[in-house]
């Protein structure tokens, strides 16, 4: 079968009004919900500095690419590459379960970038966003979980397809193109998962080499360069090469019809989507205690064998974090900054080395549940006044069939971004966004979305 190649006609093909409404709106909170964790990852965190400073050493100097929530622009696909890394920076970004990645990171610095390069109305923008969406997530699913255990991060992997098909709908690519600029894409995809092991930064990286990447594959085919034929479904393709256990149907299921684009979830705590299933049973156990936490023997977290893998396993990493993404992925920390505070934000990464967050650390326990379904956690937590509180969340707040409401997600913006933009600025790039499909230029507005940095 000729995946690529349908894929490529669905991408040429697809109009603004063949959208269906929700998707639009859903594709809108995810715009904002972009800008709203990419502006606040500009401000001095751990990583950003080094990014900065090493982008704009490559660069050589401004260029006309906006970057988030910073006055210079640069060369396009530096944009790109700091835009999509700044997206990734905190882990706060959007997730789509059906194909185990974040979609926005890749996909929305490519579209906002070759929006600036060539033009385009907010309409153009939201339909390339869409199939950027529709198809990265496709090639997720088409990998399978056994991806991550070949050791793959699948949002660097699927986000560079996904980037390249919102690139070349603004850029109104053909079939023909698309396909090539895909055939180039196979020579691209990378990312792998071995930061676990000390806290790297590499994955913040992944969704803004992907972006760059796809900007690369797009000029590449336009300029003639000859690129591979089903560089997904081929021998030598994606899916044989990254996965155990493709189901290479997936890349064309539903396409057109069946918009997964709807399925995206916002995050409302800036960790990996595995923790929040037990975040949010913790956020209910935090008002049950009182009056100390020094009552709590023991909790016991239970986890879908996946998720267990990514967050749970009893490594000293886990229990005792060394940096924020250690922390990101420790079930352990974040269960008990959840259960200490009846949250977790940003500033709860300050805490790394708080006794009262360590000694909760070491009285989680964590276990395997095969019953659990993909997103859902189970917590059992016994007090030394022998009381047992359980806990089981099914859908974690801000999963599509939980979501966060468009006020949630405007509060979200305003929160994040406060340092970053006036409060003329915030309301302006909210109405934007609000109305996007109605903007009949949009590079006048991506220009609003820099800054002073």
């Amino acid at each position: 079968m000729d995946f690529t190649g349908e894929i490529a006609q669905f991408v040429e093909n697809l109009k603004f009004s063949d959208i269906p409404i929700e998707v639009i709106e859903r594709a809108k909170h995810c715009l904002l919900d972009f800008i709203s964790v990419s502006a606040m990852a500009a401000e001095e965190k751990d990583s950003t500095p080094a990014i900065r400073k090493a982008i704009q050493t490559l660069a050589g100097g401004p260029g006309p690419g906006t970057v988030m929530a910073h006055k210079e622009g640069l060369p396009f696909q530096y944009a790109a590459l700091f835009n999509g890394t700044l997206a990734h920076t905190l882990d706060f970004d959007d997730t789509n379960f059906r194909g185990s990645l974040h979609l926005g990171a890749s996909v929305l610095p490519a579209t906002l970038t070759m929006c600036e390069y060539r033009g385009g109305s907010g309409q153009d923008f939201l339909t390339a966003m869409v199939v950027g969406y529709e198809v990265a997530c496709r090639v997720g699913e088409a990998l399978g979980l056994t991806a991550y255990d070949r050791g793959f991060h699948p949002t660097a992997i699927a986000g560079v397809f996904g980037a390249t098909v919102a690139g070349a709908k603004v850029l109104g690519f053909n079939s023909a193109k698309i396909e090539n600029a895909l055939g180039l894409n196979i020579s691209q995809a990378a990312g792998s998962m071995q930061y676990l092991d000390n806290g790297a930064w590499n994955k913040r990286l992944h969704p803004g080499l992907a972006a760059h990447n796809a900007i690369l594959s797009l000029f590449f085919s336009e300029a003639g360069f000859r690129g591979a034929s089903h560089p997904l479904e081929g021998q030598y393709g994606l899916l044989r090469g990254y996965s155990d256990s493709p189901s290479p149907e997936k890349l064309v299921a539903g396409l057109g019809k069946e918009w997964v684009t709807v399925e995206t979830g916002l995050k409302p705590y800036p960790s990996c989507r595995l923790t929040h299933g037990t975040v949010d049973a913790m956020i209910e156990l935090h008002s049950l205690l009182t009056p100390s936490l020094a009552e709590v023997e023991e909790v016991k977290v239970f986890l879908p064998p996946k998720a267990y893998d990514i967050v749970g396993e009893p490594v000293p990493r886990k229990i005792s974090p060394e940096d924020s993404v250690d922390a990101q992925f420790s079930v352990y920390f974040q269960a008990a900054v959840a259960l200490a505070d009846g949250g977790v934000n940003w500033a709860s990464y300050s805490k790394l080395k708080d006794q009262k967050i360590l000694e909760l650390t070491h009285r989680i326990k964590v276990e395997k549940d095969a019953r659990l379904n993909t997103r859902s956690s189970r917590v059992i937590l016994k007090t030394n006044r022998g009381e047992v509180h359980e806990k089981r969340v099914e859908l974690p707040k801000g999963e599509p069939e939980n979501p966060l409401t468009w006020e949630e997600v405007v509060k979200k913006f305003k929160n994040s971004v406060q340092s970053v933009y006036s409060a003329p600025q915030q309301e302006s790039i909210v109405e934007g966004v609000q109305g996007f499909e109605k903007i009949s230029d949009v590079k006048p507005w991506i220009m609003t979305l820099r800054g002073n940095h």
